[in-house]
């Protein structure tokens, strides 16, 4: 047995101002978090040695455990596959594994120049995170770089799934001089998704992003595609929705190939031609496409939509597709559509979109509080409510709940004051009694002036425990970030944002907005109600019978790209959307049912006294 000795990496004294901006300061973690080190396995980064073993067996120790593999800076030689590990039975396989850097520039796992592994054979990824079913809960990949040296032609940067919530941020795929077959692949296997994929560049292969199958669904936003040698992103069957994806490139920056389902949204992009060959499109599309806002410059055909009954899409001199669809079916009840077409869109109001805030990671040896240190138990049989109320009044910026320990909470908690950060370090809690997260202003111990804004992230609900409810009560900023197993209501004007989260947004307030990104809500019933406020998707996948989106008293809901998996059948009484005296605009909705009972009632709309309702599957739908 290995004794671990985890320890709290401090920014390196060696590291020294860059020309004209600071050098990276390295992610680091507490020394108490529970975070697995590899360098406690023997990983020795920078020696030139093969540190394959090493990481794998860190990854190899906690199988399903949640817990963070951590990779100091440096670089790590690899020379085969990275596997998620299985476990001793299969419901521990592939799943609740986070592989972890201290930053994407600081943190590389570097194949060596002809590499017998990623040479012979059959293609080989660097890092593989499991195959199907649908039960990869949790997966992620953040904060490196994944180099592949010259002559590595079968290499695959990574093979990638996860399930639900999980995804990779922050993370750079390269290859030297026509190495490499692809840089992400997303598939391998059936059943990947629905995941986020945020800040992710590809560097050279054969393709960037390959993306496949009909299930379950995958966002992505700020993606950079450059220099590769066949396409950009090919995708075949997968629904994807897109934001800020830059391709410079001489081949097709996108193709959607025919023979499926795929579909694809794309905002807010631009993609250059760089000496482009006559005959290649920027985009060929041979199934559905949305655009909104999308730049094509260089190419001698911007989009090639070179399957049948295709609208052929209009680009200005500009190279600037503003909102345009590959097929006319676009649906309103109470507005005409010139040839079904999204004529007449700029008319309606748009939410213009926030970014997501960074909140500051702070220095985890002066500004990190341990929950365990205010009473807690990790064991999750007294409830932690009270220790967490303590942690958070103590003045720290961020409180962490330490992996390998569940907490349990049943009773109310006001995040208030100068705390940041409330981070599970991945682990999980669990609830009895009525758990509640109230985030509130001007409610806490004098002298304790409140932080602009907030984060919940990286932590999850036991399987089976009810949902915990966070009650968006202040004016500030509240981000809910990588979980599970909460559910948000909005109550005052604070602005709000949701990412790669799992669980339910039971209320946007009136005079409140909300941005979305890659939402997971699956229970009965409806899954999110707009109020009154202004709410902003890209990127939602959803199960069982119920309202997906209901909007009323006068809100605003912008979606772009969802998933509704309808296999547990439909009730014909009960619409996906329901839009009261409020506007919608719902871009790229997809349904996949195997079991002959889909969706028969789609959109339920009522302005003033008329109600209208619409049974047929709208690709884009417009309100009034």
């Amino acid at each position: 047995m290995i004794r671990l000795c985890y320890i709290a990496f401090p920014p390196l004294l060696s590291l020294t101002l860059l020309p004209a901006q600071e050098a990276p300061v390295p992610i680091v973690f507490p020394a108490d978090g529970g975070i697995i080190n590899v360098l406690d396995f023997g990983a020795v980064p920078d020696d030139g040695k093969d540190d394959t073993k090493a990481i794998q067996e860190a990854l190899n120790f906690h199988p399903a455990g949640n817990r963070i593999i951590y990779l100091p800076p440096g670089t790590y030689r690899v020379t085969d596959t990275l596997k998620w590990p299985d476990g001793d039975h299969p419901g521990v396989a592939q799943k609740r594994t986070i592989l972890q850097g201290a930053g994407e520039a600081l943190s590389i796992l570097e194949v060596p120049e002809k590499t017998k592994k990623f040479t012979e054979g059959q293609h080989s990824p660097v890092i593989w995170t499991g195959n199907k079913p649908a039960q990869r809960f949790r997966n992620a990949v953040r904060d490196l770089t994944i180099r592949i040296r010259k002559d590595n032609w079968n290499a695959i940067g990574m093979q990638f799934n996860a399930s639900n919530q999980g995804g990779i941020r922050n993370v750079t795929i390269e290859s030297e001089n026509g190495s490499g077959k692809i840089g992400l692949d997303l598939g391998h296997t059936d059943e990947i998704g629905p995941l986020l994929v945020k800040n992710l560049t590809v560097d050279g292969f054969e393709v960037g992003i390959s993306t496949k199958w009909p299930v379950n669904s995958a966002t992505f936003e700020t993606i950079t595609l450059r220099d590769q040698r066949k396409f950009g992103w090919w995708n075949y069957h997968q629904m994807i929705f897109v934001r800020k994806l830059s391709s410079e490139n001489r081949v097709t920056a996108l193709y959607n190939e025919r023979n499926s389902w795929g579909s694809i949204v794309l905002m807010d992009s631009h993609l250059h031609g760089i000496k482009a060959p006559h005959h290649i499109p920027g985009i060929l599309n041979q199934r559905q496409m949305v655009f909104q806002n999308v730049e094509i410059f260089d190419y001698r055909k911007p989009v090639d939509h070179s399957d049948k009954n295709r609208d052929k899409g209009d680009v200005d001199e500009d190279g600037l597709i503003t909102n345009d669809t590959s097929h006319r079916n676009v649906a309103s009840l109470f507005r005409e559509l010139k040839d079904n077409s999204l004529d007449g869109i700029e008319d309606l109001p748009s939410l213009p979109i926030k970014e997501t805030p960074t909140v500051p990671w702070g220095d985890p040896g002066k500004d990190w509080a341990n929950l365990n240190g205010f009473g807690a138990d990790p064991t999750g049989e007294k409830d932690s409510s009270p220790a967490l109320q303590r942690a958070i009044d103590s003045g720290a910026k961020t409180v962490y709940l330490p992996a390998g320990a569940t907490f349990r909470f049943d009773s109310e908690v006001r995040i208030r004051g100068p705390v940041q950060r409330i981070i599970g370090l991945e682990g999980r809690f669990t609830t009895e009694g009525t758990p509640l997260w109230k985030f509130v202003d001007n409610n806490h111990p004098a002298g304790l002036k409140d932080s602009p804004a907030v984060i919940i992230e990286r932590i999850s609900g036991r399987s089976g425990a009810a949902p915990m409810l966070i009650r968006h009560e202040s004016k500030r900023t509240l981000i809910v970030s990588s979980t599970m197993g909460f559910n948000v209501e909005g109550h005052n004007t604070g602005d709000l944002f949701l990412e790669d989260f799992s669980g339910h947004l039971d209320r946007v307030a009136p005079n409140q907005s909300a941005w979305c990104r890659q939402l997971n809500s699956e229970r009965k019933g409806t899954k999110c109600r707009n109020t009154g406020g202004k709410l902003w998707i890209l990127g939602m996948k959803t199960e069982n019978v119920g309202t997906v989106i209901e909007t009323t008293n006068g809100g605003l809901t912008e979606v772009n790209g969802l998933f509704l998996y309808s296999n547990t059948g439909w009730d014909k009484d009960v619409p996906a959307f329901l839009i009261m005296d409020s506007t919608a605009i719902l871009r790229g909705i997809n349904e996949r049912n195997f079991n002959r009972s889909p969706v028969s009632f789609w959109v339920s709309e009522t302005q003033g006294d008329e109600t209208k309702e619409l049974q047929e599957r709208p690709w884009v739908y417009l309100s009034k």
